[in-house]
C-alpha cells in the first residue's frame, strides 16, 4: 500500500485499527478547491491516541493515511448512494461532516471512480487487515479487533448533545465476547467516562464482517465523542491524549488474555475473506 496505511507489528493478542485517522488528501482531488482545508484535517483524535499508544505498547497497529472523506475504510464496499449527490454516508462521501460539498455540481466520483478507489486503497486495507489477524491467531487462542473511528462525526448528522464519551459497538453483542465489553466500560467509568454500548453505533462494517468470537476473533468498535473528544482536541501534550487510552487498552488486554479457548474450529480466514473481500 505504500504510503497509504502504516503498520507496527507486535505479539499481543490485542490489535488497533484505526481507519479514520487519515488525514492526507491525492493531488488529483486537490484540484478541487473544497478539498484544501479538508487536506491534513483530523477526523478521529481518539483514534490517533489510541494508536499512539498501541505503538508504544507493542501492540500490532494499522493506521489508514488517506482522510476519510477520500474513502472510508469502514464502510462496506457496496455501500453507494441512491445519488451521487447525496452521498454523505458511503464510500466516497462528496460532502463533509460539515455539510461542505467536496466536488462542483455534476463532477462527483462515478461508479468506475468509487471502484478505482476500492480497488486501489480499500481492498488493500481489508487485506492488511486480514493478515495481521491470521498472524496473531497464529499464536493466541483469541484475538481482539479494536478499531477506534469517527462515523458519527463524519455524518453530517454529527450535532449529538450530551453524546457520551465511550461508544462501544459490538453488532448487537454479535462480535465479541462479553467478558471483554464488561472490561472495557468498567476501565472507561473507573475513569469517569461516560459510555454506551451498542447505542448509535451498533453495526458499523468492521464488526459485522470481521467479529467472530465463537472462533477466537473479537472485535469491539470505538468513537471517542462528547467531551473526551473535545479534551483530546485541545490536549498540550502526548501524555495528557494517552493517560485514559492506556488504561483501556490494558483492560482489554487482559480480558482477551483471560478467555478461554474457543471450540469453533473451520476454515475461520477463508470465511473472513469471502466476508469482508468477496
Amino acid at each position: 500500500m505504500g504510503n497509504e496505511s502504516a503498520i507496527v507489528r507486535g505479539q499481543s493478542a490485542v490489535m488497533v485499527v484505526t481507519p479514520h485517522t487519515g488525514t492526507m488528501v491525492p493531488p488529483d482531488l486537490l484540484a478541487h478547491p473544497a478539498w484544501e482545508p479538508v487536506n491534513g484535517r483530523l477526523s478521529d483524535p481518539g483514534g490517533k491516541a489510541l494508536g499512539a499508544v498501541a505503538r508504544k505498547r507493542g501492540v500490532t497497529c494499522l493506521s489508514a493515511a488517506l482522510h476519510p472523506c477520500v474513502i472510508d475504510l469502514n464502510v462496506a464496499a457496496n455501500n453507494t448512494a441512491l445519488s451521487q449527490r447525496l452521498n454523505r454516508l458511503g464510500l466516497c462521501r462528496t460532502h463533509t461532516s460539515r455539510g461542505e460539498a467536496l466536488y462542483l455540481p455534476g463532477a462527483e466520483p462515478s461508479e468506475a471512480e468509487v471502484q478505482r478507489r476500492v480497488a486501489e486503497h480499500w481492498k488493500p486495507f481489508q487485506a492488511s487487515i486480514l493478515a495481521e489477524l491470521s498472524r496473531l491467531r497464529e499464536t493466541h487462542d483469541n484475538v481482539l479487533m479494536l478499531v477506534s473511528h469517527a462515523g458519527a462525526w463524519l455524518s453530517p448528522y454529527r450535532t449529538q448533545p450530551g453524546a457520551a464519551d465511550c461508544n462501544f459497538g459490538t453488532n448487537h453483542g454479535a462480535s465479541s465476547d462479553r467478558a471483554i465489553v464488561s472490561a472495557i466500560t468498567q476501565a472507561a467509568q473507573a475513569l469517569e467516562r461516560s459510555w454506551v454500548v451498542n447505542g448509535k453505533l451498533t453495526d458499523a462494517f468492521t464488526a459485522q464482517r470481521y467479529g467472530r468470537p465463537e472462533c477466537g476473533v473479537h472485535v469491539v468498535e470505538l468513537e471517542v465523542a462528547g467531551r473526551w473528544r473535545r479534551e483530546l482536541e485541545i490536549a498540550q501534550s502526548d501524555a495528557q491524549r494517552d493517560a485514559f487510552m492506556t488504561e483501556i487498552l490494558c483492560a482489554a488486554e487482559r480480558a482477551v488474555d483471560g478467555l478461554a479457548a474457543p471450540g469453533a474450529t473451520g476454515d475461520l480466514f477463508r470465511d473472513l475473506h469471502d466476508a469482508c473481500l468477496e
